[in-house]
């Protein structure tokens, strides 16, 4: 009798892990990076946005990628994510990267990973989202079957479809996914705190708006009126900053994420999206504006020169060495100017020439330290400003340059007959000469060991030795305000 041999078994195939581009393996949209580098780039072509958006979805995510160059390694990746790819190619199975994204710009991201056995995504006229990825992937992977890894609404439709899901997001998010099929892992991240809002409008940077009192205190002018509009301006002038600073975050989106710290900024990091930091800006810079000219026409136009000029700093002029500091140091003396106009109180010419040297100086400091801790992105071009690492002695020679010159003024503004008008005994300011040269000279100290890592405005706020010298100056500024002809 002759043997019977069994049919081997078929073999099992795993099935694919499919996974989303936007807001999944990475902290953001790809869509939303590309109106970023545009904006940066080529802003007058965003102008055709709503043309293209005709065309649909896809088309406009083709006419993006075919403009701009969106460099891989500058994308917020998710870690997590990351982790899991790597595990999972290492059992042998397969991955696919599967995005709404436009292809051109997913298989770049795609070959600077190497993760990736293929690649689906957005053709130019189909968008590959929702219910046209759900339905691509069941058809593409029928005899496999597939997992998904996503975190949006529009995944819900691609899990329904899948054997398994992978999460990436809220809690919410897994609930709805483990709703239509099974969940076999989870990476939970919370939506961006208050404190995270809080940095993201630098709320910290608030401290520098007290400069529009600054008029008020020089004139000994306490009447109630100027410091309540004064207190009016001190808000609108924050709200606009805030709206520049994140629209300026924006901007350096790229370039921040090589940072040695900027790295760490909300945007950067990619806890905020871009679409909700754009949508706050907005908000903020009309809201400011529109009530600044209700508050004060002066005060309004000033607020519109500041938010234009700052804006043209974070589009075109940082990019112009030496010219970056001088308009730096500019927005500290809007803010005096600002103070003035709302309160009606005139300004020495004295005082605004050492205030012009003073904040040179402290601009320059900044730019001294950013050049010293960026070395690398200085190297390569990849800074966003227009120095060589070799020109930090000329900063350092300009700024403390710039500190000698303001103490000098300062000496001559205390002699002022402004002055002896409003002081009993206005000899004890020249005391203040050396207090403030000692604060400069401590800050330029700092920033050449390397320990000015941010504003110096902003530093001096959490610095005790800052503090001591602001009790020094008040102590000399109430010294002068005695007869002491006994």
């Amino acid at each position: 009798m002759g043997s019977v041999t069994g049919a081997k078994p078929a073999k099992v195939l795993s099935p694919v892990l499919c996974v989303d581009l936007d807001g999944t393996l990475i902290r953001g949209n790809v869509l939303w990076e590309c109106i970023l580098v545009l904006l940066k780039t080529r802003p007058i072509t965003l102008l055709l946005l709503p043309f293209w958006l005709l065309s649909g979805r896809a088309c406009l995510k083709r006419q993006l990628a075919d403009r701009i160059h969106l460099d891989p390694a500058r994308l917020p990746y998710r870690q997590q994510v990351l982790d899991l790819l790597q595990q999972e190619k290492a059992t042998g199975r397969r991955i696919a990267l599967a995005t709404a994204a436009d292809r051109e710009l997913a298989e770049t991201i795609s070959s600077y990973l190497g993760l990736f056995d293929e690649v689906h995504a957005s053709d130019g006229q189909i968008n590959l989202k929702g219910a046209n990825k759900a339905a691509f992937l069941a058809q593409h992977f029928a005899q496999t079957g597939f997992e998904y890894v996503g975190d949006s609404a529009a995944d819900v439709e691609v899990w329904r479809s899948a054997r398994a899901a992978y999460v990436v997001g809220t809690q919410a998010r897994a609930e709805q996914a483990a709703a239509v099929t099974t969940v076999k892992g989870t990476i939970l991240e919370p939506r961006a705190s208050f404190r995270t809002w809080i940095n993201a409008l630098r709320g910290h940077h608030w401290a520098k708006n007290l400069l529009l009192f600054l008029p008020l205190a020089l004139s000994h002018n306490l009447a109630v009126e100027p410091i309540v509009r004064t207190l009016a301006g001190f808000a609108l002038f924050g709200f606009c900053a805030s709206g520049l600073y994140i629209l300026n975050d924006l901007l350096d989106l790229h370039s921040d994420r090589e940072h040695p710290w900027k790295k760490e900024r909300p945007f950067a990091a990619g806890e905020i999206s871009i679409p909700e930091g754009l949508l706050a800006s907005f908000i903020l810079l009309t809201s400011a504006l529109g009530l600044g000219f209700l508050l004060n026409v002066q005060f309004g136009l000033a607020l519109l020169g500041y938010a234009t000029l700052t804006m043209l700093y974070s589009l075109y002029l940082k990019k112009i060495a030496l010219l970056d500091v001088f308009v730096l140091s500019s927005f500290y003396s809007f803010r005096i100017l600002a103070g003035a106009l709302i309160s009606a109180t005139p300004l020495s010419q004295w005082f605004l020439a050492f205030s012009m040297f003073f904040f040179l100086s402290l601009a320059m400091a900044k730019r001294y330290s950013e050049l010293l801790h960026a070395s690398d992105l200085v190297k390569t071009g990849n800074s966003g400003r227009g120095y060589h690492t070799g020109d930090r002695e000329l900063l350092l020679s300009l700024g403390v340059g710039s500190s000698f010159s303001a103490v000098v003024i300062f000496s001559l503004y205390v002699q002022s007959q402004d002055v002896r008008l409003l002081y009993s005994s206005p000899q004890f300011l020249f005391l203040l000469c050396p207090i403030v040269l000692y604060w400069l000279s401590r800050t330029w100290l700092l920033a050449h060991r390397g320990e000015l890592k941010e504003d110096p405005v902003t530093l001096a706020i959490r610095d005790p030795v800052s503090y001591g010298v602001a009790l020094a100056s008040a102590v000399v500024i109430a010294a002068s305000m005695i007869n002491m002809n006994w």
